[in-house]
């Protein structure tokens, strides 16, 4: 999530991002979290899921609090 914000504040100095290029910045940023957790189960992700996207969201925050 770091990673995707500090692309972000670099892509975004060259002028604003169109939609494609966010959606690459996102792809991009989602890919190591999804080979991450290929390996496991369904039900396994499901269970995870929850945590991921919290961690990803206190990450975001942390970030847009600096």
């Amino acid at each position: 999530m770091r990673e995707l914000l500090e692309t972000a504040r670099l892509e975004a100095q060259a002028g604003p991002m169109n939609e494609d290029q966010l959606e690459r910045l996102i792809f991009r940023a989602a890919t190591p979290i999804v080979h991450s957790v290929a390996a496991l189960t369904d039900a396994q992700r499901d269970e995870l899921l929850p945590n991921l996207v919290r961690v990803m969201l206190a990450a975001f925050l942390e970030e847009q609090a600096r």
